[in-house]
């Protein structure tokens, strides 16, 4: 013959059951937010330096190395797309590293807007190979 204890011991072993399952249910969202979120910043960043990496050999391939060689946005190809060419396309992180660029000093600009990059000021491992 089962008491009322028993009874109500085994009314709330399920009920525990099911709270270690919802517990268990939240926990992993979390750490699937968690690792979601990481990613977005992972790939944010590499696409970042990919697109460093990017416009420095633009300012190669055009030989704006210096302020003699300055040459405008437009000729360089890194002017910012209008607002129908950036809703239909993927971002372009050049923007991006370009104001990067220019805020450590990497890439000057002139008075007129067009802008060269300064040689000395690169990293050894952001230099091209030749």
């Amino acid at each position: 013959m089962r008491t009322v204890q028993s009874y109500i011991f085994l009314s709330l072993e399920g009920r525990n059951d099911s709270v270690i399952a919802e517990i268990g249910r939240v926990v992993l969202i979390i750490v699937f937010v968690m690792i979601a979120f990481g990613g977005g910043l992972y790939i944010r960043t590499f696409l970042t330096r990919r697109a460093i990496f990017a416009v420095i050999e633009i300012f190669y391939q055009h030989d704006a190395l210096g302020i003699y060689g300055a040459k405008t946005l437009n000729e360089l190809g890194l002017e910012r797309p209008v607002f129908l060419q950036r809703m239909t396309r993927l971002r372009d992180y050049k923007q991006n590293a370009l104001q990067i660029l220019i805020r450590e000093g990497i890439i000057s600009v002139v008075e007129d807007g067009r802008v060269y990059m300064v040689e000395e000021k690169l990293d050894q491992n952001l230099r091209r190979k030749r």
